[in-house]
């Protein structure tokens, strides 16, 4: 059997490694601007679909089945983002008898429907007042009714893509337009819901599989680390939950699952604040943090969701379901450090860790150049261990020692987030960016508190400054040591 993956990069590899596991044929697509994307490689076969831009090639429909027609395909995976939660690709694929990797059109519709989800997941949990809303005159007067702040979001999409908070009226007609164009770009749709913003709750999401017979879900994912709404780190088991909310929590989200009727893998979202949790959003694909669920159940995802999709059905029930020790994942991202900005460029080098208890996730290898038309994630590093300390320990180890030569990543926030006494406590909500105080207009400060942890790498870095993975753009490391007393990242 041949499956064409509807993506790139690294999600791309993920499937394709679990396709040949279980003896099928990986196909693939690529863009004009992924022309040297590793993941064509893990493919058996691939087909050029043209254009750059995520709308000139990615989330072309016809370009899709085009591709998986000439190689063959049988199936069609859509990973994440992109098209993966887009009906009208379903419906076409049910036109063509070619079977898609994920929910039925009716439930992919429905779940796209962030209103008529909220409304179905109301008759079983708490959920966030909002609507969907046509235009800026309608999005001022539900915002008015529903108080500010409130948040829009893509109707259509996932992934922090569109999210915008509007804490007046002035702002609401200023990010209006915006999230409406990052929608469109995006997913291909601008529909826009504007929902009740909750200051600083938890994010906590389960994973779910379900086939026509059986619900189960595969434990709690903690997501509250995030910047621009989107997650950069990831947890599972979520740290300090209550047996009893994590018990409750997961069994709403199977009732919910239930009530819309949905099968294949899905993650259904919450907010969590004051020992109360809200339904947020049924997520109708794989998830970027897929990883750490698997790391502690054994459990394949993309393995499950070819054979539901393909009609064999769930090979396991709750009661298989264990969870075993603790999972962390960073989000390594081409981004500056300081801003977030991303920035595209040339990988000179890229050397991954190697120690016990570690996964990476990647599509980045050295001498490939990160285009900008895409997303900005370069890998996942994924740490386990029989306990949350044995796991962050790893994780801090491995950030020590990954080296991304050439571009800025996001590892020194990281290592700072590895270090920041509310994460190892467990104690953290989605305002923990926002109240770190690592941030610095000097660069060198950024270094310095690297160094801090890694004194020994010092004197080789001063000499060798221009393979500094975390330090690209400043040539004099000479005033270093004029941060490190004053610097207070770690504390």
């Amino acid at each position: 059997m041949r499956i064409l993956i509807a993506n790139r990069g690294e999600i791309a590899i993920r499937i394709a490694k679990t396709c040949k596991k279980l003896g099928l044929i990986p196909c693939g697509i690529f863009s004009d601007g992924d022309k040297e994307s590793l993941h064509r490689k893990y493919c058996d076969e691939v087909i050029n679909i043209g254009g750059y831009m995520a709308n000139e090639s990615y989330l072309c429909i016809d370009k899709i089945i085009d591709a998986a027609k000439k190689l063959g395909c049988e199936m069609i995976h859509p990973g994440y983002g992109f098209l993966s939660e887009n009906e009208h690709l379903v419906k076409r694929c049910n036109k063509e008898g070619i079977v898609f990797i994920g929910p039925s059109y009716v439930a992919m519709k429905l779940s796209g429907d962030k209103v008529k989800t909220r409304e179905i997941a109301s008759k079983v949990a708490r959920t966030v007042e909002g609507e969907e809303v046509e235009n800026e005159e309608n999005a001022l007067k539900v915002a008015e009714r529903i108080e500010y702040p409130v948040i829009l979001k893509a109707a259509e999409g996932g992934g922090g893509r569109g999210l915008r908070i509007a804490r007046s009226s002035d702002e609401l007609i200023n990010l209006y337009q915006i999230s409406k164009n990052e929608a469109q770009i995006s997913f291909g749709s601008n529909r826009i819901y504007i929902e009740k913003y909750l200051e600083n709750p938890r994010h906590i999401e389960v994973q779910i599989l379900s086939d026509k017979e059986n619900i189960i879900h595969l434990g709690e994912r903690e997501c509250s680390i995030q910047r621009r709404y989107q997650k950069l780190i990831e947890e599972t088991p979520a740290p300090n939950l209550p047996d009893e909310i994590r018990q409750d929590i997961t069994f709403t989200a199977t009732k919910i699952i239930k009530e819309i009727g949905y099968e294949n893998a899905g993650t259904v979202e919450f907010l969590f604040k004051d020992q109360k949790f809200y339904f947020m959003e049924l997520n109708a694909r794989i998830q970027v943090e897929h990883p750490i669920t698997e790391e502690v159940t054994g459990i394949d995802i993309v393995e499950q969701q070819i054979k539901i999709a393909n009609g064999e059905g769930l090979n396991i029930d709750q009661t298989d379901i264990h969870i075993k020790g603790n999972a962390i994942e960073c989000r390594i991202n081409a981004e500056n450090p300081l801003s977030f900005s991303p920035y595209p460029g040339k990988v000179e080098k890229f050397i991954l860790p190697q120690q016990e208890g570690i996964r990476i996730d990647t599509a980045v290898m050295g001498g490939y150049s990160i285009p900008l038309f895409y997303d900005s994630l370069i890998a996942k590093l994924i740490c386990f261990g029989p306990n949350r300390n044995t796991a962050i320990s790893r994780m801090k180890n491995a950030l020590q020692s990954f080296r991304i030569i050439g571009i800025p990543s996001t590892i020194p926030f990281h290592l700072s987030a590895m270090n920041d006494k509310r994460f190892l406590e467990g104690a953290y909500n989605t305002s923990f960016i926002d109240q770190m105080k690592y941030f610095s207009p000097k660069e060198g400060e950024i270094a310095a508190a690297i160094f801090a942890m890694i004194p020994r790498k010092i004197t080789f870095l001063k000499n060798l400054y221009q393979t500094d993975p975390w330090f690209q753009k400043t040539n004099d490391l000479d005033h270093l040591s004029n941060y490190q007393d004053n610097w207070r990242w770690y504390s």
